[in-house]
């Protein structure tokens, strides 16, 4: 078996995986893998510092179009976290808003995203810097 036929099994086995672990978080992962091929994993894409500011608008996008078009309800849950998630890494890591969102709105959406145990510990401190953020001097 060549390398690149291994490569492409472990990529195929990983998928499996995870999606029989959490589909939700499968198809939010295989998204992310589309935004920006060197992440793996939506958690990976939002919490890079070097991740771009046009990416993180894209991602923002597409977790927006996701949270509406999610097949199940959890599908649309993840989404509406990473948009969230999109919005927090967008200041964090570049101080710039990407969302005409109200800062009431914004802060609603962070400190749920920060509070859900059921989001990845690194999405969860995103939200809480950003809320940091958002709270520091205009």
């Amino acid at each position: 078996m060549s390398m690149v036929s291994r490569q492409q099994l472990s990529d195929v086995l990983r998928s499996a995986v995870e999606a029989s672990l959490d589909p939700a978080m499968a198809s939010a992962n295989w998204l992310a893998r589309d935004i920006d091929p060197n992440y793996n994993t939506a958690v990976e894409l939002l919490t890079d510092s070097a991740v771009s500011l046009e990416t993180l608008r894209k991602a923002k996008d597409v977790y927006k179009t996701m949270r509406i078009l999610g097949e199940s309800p959890a599908d649309r849950r993840i989404a509406a976290r990473l948009y969230a998630a999109s919005i927090g890494a967008a200041l964090v890591h570049h101080g710039c808003r990407i969302s005409r969102q109200s800062e009431s709105a914004l802060q609603r959406g962070l400190q749920s995203l920060g509070t859900d145990k059921r989001m990845p510990q690194p999405i969860r401190r995103l939200a809480e810097a950003a809320l940091i953020m958002l709270d520091g001097p205009s």
